[in-house]
């Protein structure tokens, strides 16, 4: 059956190789010949015998060779094939009890993640019986897949029925064949051979390995490079033999080689192996190398003396290159900072010192000069595109340290680390600065400052880099930036209330305060405030405060916008890292709930967003553009960071218009409030940022995302604070609309009912009766879709009429509405609750209070029997007030604090702690308990109102 399975699978134990692959095979071949030969081992090396290489001896030895680039693991396709091909000869020669192994042998090395095969390597024996068993265990599932791809392969090609049923059987006997034992036994011959070198650097290594052995004195002084083709073309003839056995190599063959003459010897080169393996340009390649050695030499000898003079030379200069100005300035703040900086730069040799752009880093490594003046050679690098090129193009650097790259290299960064190795041998206790400003590499870039620790590295970036010790630069205190402020001229007294207005709307940025002092110093007429105005109002560009000023290392006059926009220039971002930015700079500045981003295209793509958000939010931080809290679960951005994001979105042709997503998914989970409130509260702090950040002469491009956004935003802040203050902004919103023509007329009529809403709020009940009409007249033609909208607006109206007393235009619309849910059945959603009050207070108004709370308490037992996700509870709160009131007026004062009671706890239970209604609730609650004289609730509900007056109303 054996025969068969080998026929069957067609297991070509004896395939020959080609090119490289074949090169290297044959070198190895070569290699083991003529170690053979050195040291009398008598062996006979087979080539292309069952496998590349087999070598007969006590045991059996059966190599696979692989010269490849790519690196290896046990899932590799080479490496299973191999497995596949050793354990048939493993059954072939007995198995258990055949005196074999098995060999996988190249120069490629193994694959980063494949940790079971390093395991396996470094635990030859096997001492550790784990790694024993998880090897037994995967290849026995090697071993599995390939029969059983293999016996797939061959059963696809439309073959006869008889050949399906033998190919089947050998499968199942290969699958026999997989034993326990069989596999321990297998999986312990296997060896493996990995030398960790390219294809090239592996043909080389065995090529000056086979030339020092054929130097030894058993080859009778024989030329190296002849004996090598010789005995290359030997492996090659015999490879290519029918008969197996003479396909074996041994010494006394090499013996009769080695008696022949120089001449018999040339004779038996064949040129065309030579050619195609190209053997004549190695032995050339080779000449060269011994000349660059001997170069080299004299190279190493010059540098030598080279390094004598530097000595002399650098020994005296402190600055290496140019550095900024430091010694003359009145740098304010960070006092213990530099001590802390510089306790870590003792222990660690660096430390990243990062912020955002502006807050001061670069002063702050002035000051760091100015108070530790003990280094013997000091380096300011300013990396604008690179460290390596920075340094390599800084000439009084280069001058002064003597550097001169006489390699003539095309390769930067071969200069590069020939640099760093110059710098490495200035004695003393050194110092770099590296004040980034932008770097595609930036990580990679601090990394490769390869250093000797006499160098403290000192790295000043926006990035939070978490690989390097890191230390972000403090904010000043507000004295502290006072002082800065001060400092260019402006000393007129002004209110610190001013002053904190001014800070905390620029997050305390070192840069913006200095530039804004020496703007209004050199203005006749702009003051502070109108600096803060202009922040507020997105108007940092206006003429006003086009004012040349003097700044440090800007070599000339600058103006304030157009600098801060230079200074604040965004690094290199991907397509998604900007549209997410831009995203992030229309949030408020700080306190951005990770969880809200990632929830805010809703709950069905939460994973697929934790990954995302995760990602580009790490990518942003790492680029010092956002910061993270330390829990990882809020985002910040700077002011003056989001302030330029948002001025270049105003400026673009469709400005803001990447965030058009992101408005409508936020839009959609404030509308979700409708049935829970709760729930969209979370949203709308963004939403309010987003509304003011873009104004309206920059809104053309989303005009009806944010007009919606701004609607659900006024409805949604109704539960916690009443619509009574919206007024005046709601107006504008329904004018905005109207003067849109194409906005949607169904969401123009739920505008205009918020709008009667809110005038209804206010008392105004003339104006609410003319709004609720507009949007009835706005609804699109009635239909099922709209129903629900016209039923919604109908029994606002009747509301309305109810609280004028207008029992006939109540109960005309509720007949209308009745109507409707007739013609479309609509008898499932939470406005039946909302009729049954209507009935209710009909019935007040005429007097039948015991009819009126009969039907509302139906309205609440109908509220109740809608589905959670389709009910606000909102409404159920308001239905128990309306019980408490009618029990009051009948005298049924008990069954009032009942249903007060019962609403309280409904509005609590929403998470609507701050609603203006709750404290409604809680004031009539408060009265009736006094009533009662119901000390210790009355007591208790008083800290309740208390509380809520004093933090949220």
């Amino acid at each position: 059956m054996l025969e068969e399975l080998i026929d069957v699978f067609k297991i070509n134990t004896e395939a020959i190789a080609t090119n490289r692959g074949f090169y290297y095979q044959y070198l190895l071949v070569l290699k083991k010949w003529v170690h053979n030969f050195i040291n009398n081992i008598e062996l006979k090396t087979a080539v292309e015998v069952e496998d590349d290489i087999t070598e007969f001896g006590n045991e059996i030895i059966f190599t696979q060779v692989k010269c490849y680039t790519s690196a290896f693991s046990l899932n590799s396709k080479e490496v299973k094939n191999a497995l596949f091909n050793f354990y048939i000869i493993f059954l072939k020669y007995g198995g258990v009890k055949g005196p074999t192994a098995f060999c996988f042998s190249t120069n490629s090395k193994i694959a980063k993640r494949e940790k079971l095969l390093a395991s396996w390597i470094k635990d030859k024996g096997f001492e550790d019986k784990e790694i024993l068993t998880q090897c037994v265990r995967k290849i026995n599932e090697i071993l599995l897949k390939e029969i059983k791809n293999r016996r797939n392969k061959l059963l696809q090609r439309g073959i006869p029925e008889p050949d399906k049923l033998i190919i089947n059987n050998a499968s199942q006997t290969f699958k026999n064949s997989l034993t326990e034992a069989n596999i321990l036994s297998f999986v312990k011959k296997i060896k493996w051979d990995f030398k960790d070198l390219t294809p090239e650097n592996g043909v080389n290594t065995l090529t000056h390995e086979i030339h020092d052995l054929l130097a030894d004195n058993k080859f009778n002084g024989r030329s190296p490079e002849l004996l090598f083709k010789v005995l290359i073309s030997e492996i090659y003839n015999k490879s290519q033999k029918e008969n197996r056995k003479e396909r074996e190599l041994d010494g006394k063959q090499l013996e009769a080689i080695i008696d022949k003459t120089e001449e018999d010897l040339s004779g038996l080169v064949n040129d065309r192996i030579v050619k195609l393996f190209g053997i004549e340009m190695d032995e050339l390649r080779a000449n060269v190398e011994s000349l660059i050695k001997s170069s080299d030499a004299h190279s190493k000898e010059i540098l030598f003396l080279k390094d004598e003079l530097r000595k002399s030379s650098v020994d005296g200069i402190k600055y290496l290159n140019l550095v900024p100005d430091f010694s003359s300035l009145n740098i304010i703040g960070w006092d213990d900072f530099l001590h802390q900086v510089n306790s870590i730069l003792v222990e660690k040799k660096m430390v990243s010192v990062y912020s955002e752009g502006g807050m001061g880093k670069t002063s702050f490594a002035k000051k760091y000069l100015q108070t530790f003046d003990f280094y013997d050679h000091i380096i300011w690098v300013n990396a604008e595109s690179s460290i390596p090129t920075s340094l390599l193009f800084d000439d009084v650097l280069l001058a002064n340290i003597n550097f001169f790259d006489s390699s003539g290299s095309e390769d930067m960064m071969n200069s590069y680390k020939r640099l760093l190795n110059h710098l490495n041998k200035i004695h003393g206790t050194n110092l770099i600065i590296v004040d980034i400003q932008e770097t595609k590499k930036e990580v990679e870039e601090i990394l490769s400052l390869n250093l000797t620790p006499n160098w403290h590295k000192l790295i000043l970036t926006r990035s939070h880099l978490k690989t390097i010790p890191s230390e972000r630069l403090p904010n000043l205190d507000f004295k502290l930036a006072k002082e800065v402020y001060m400092a260019y001229g402006n000393q007129d007294q002004m209110g610190t209330e001013l002053l904190e207005d001014f800070f905390n709307a620029i997050d305390y940025n070192v840069l913006v305060i200095e530039l804004v002092s020496k703007t209004i110093a050199n203005s006749i007429d702009l003051s502070l405030s109108d600096f803060v105005d202009s922040l507020q109002q997105q108007a940092l560009n206006k003429n006003q405060l086009q004012i040349d000023i003097d700044i440090r290392g800007s070599g000339g006059s600058i103006q304030i916008f157009s600098y801060l926009l230079e200074r604040f220039k965004l690094p290199m971002l991907d397509e998604n890292e900007m549209n997410y930015l831009q995203f992030l700079a229309i949030l408020p500045s700080n306190n951005i709930i990770i969880e809200d981003l990632i929830l805010m295209n809703g709950i069905p793509y939460y994973e697929e967003n934790k990954v995302h958000i995760n990602n580009v939010t790490i990518s942003l931080e790492k680029k010092g553009l956002i910061t993270i809290s330390d829990d990882r679960k809020r985002i910040d951005i700077h002011k003056m960071v989001r302030e330029v994001i948002n001025y270049n979105q105003r400026e673009q042709i469709s400005p803001f218009v990447s965030n058009f997503l992101f408005i409508n998914w936020l839009t959609r989970r404030i509308e979700e409030g409708y049935y829970s409130p709760k729930n969209s509260f979370r949203y709308l702090k963004y939403a309010d940022s987003i509304l003011d950040t873009i104004k309206e002469e920059y809104r053309s491009s989303l005009y009806q995302p944010l007009i919606l956004l701004e609607n659900e935003l006024f409805y949604a802040k109704r539960f916690y604070f009443g619509a009574k203050n919206h007024l005046p902004q709601l107006i504008d919103l329904a004018r905005r609309a109207e003067n849109f023509s194409s906005l949607n007329k169904n969401s123009l009529g739920v505008i205009y009912n918020n709008l009667g809403l809110c005038y209804a709020e206010n008392d105004e009940d003339d104006l609410a009766v003319i709004y609720f009409n507009k949007a009835l007249e706005s609804y699109t033609r009635e239909n099922k879709k709209t129903a629900d909208l016209i039923i919604t607006t109908l029994n606002n109206l009747s509301n309305i009429h109810l609280r004028n007393k207008d029992l006939s235009n109540a109960i005309k619309n509720f007949n209308m509405v009745q109507g409707l849910r007739k013609k479309y059945s609509l008898y499932n959603d939470q406005q039946l609750g909302m009729e049954f009050r209507i009935l209710s207070r009909s019935y007040a108004i005429a007097g039948s209070f015991d009819e009126a709370i009969r039907l509302m308490e139906s309205g609440v037992r109908l509220h109740k029997s809608i589905d959670d996700s389709h009910r606000n509870d909102f409404l159920l709160a308001s239905y128990h007030n309306e019980l408490s009131h009618l029990y009051l007026v009948i005298g049924k004062v008990d069954k009032a604090v009942e249903n007060q009671e019962k609403g309280v706890e409904i509005i609590e239970g929403m998470g609507l702690t701050g609603s203006s209604y709750l404290l409604s609730m809680y004031r009539i609650s408060e009265n009736l308990y006094k009533y009662l004289g119901l000390d210790k609730k009355e007591r208790e509900m008083q800290r309740k109102i208390e509380l809520l007056t004093t933090h949220h109303i």
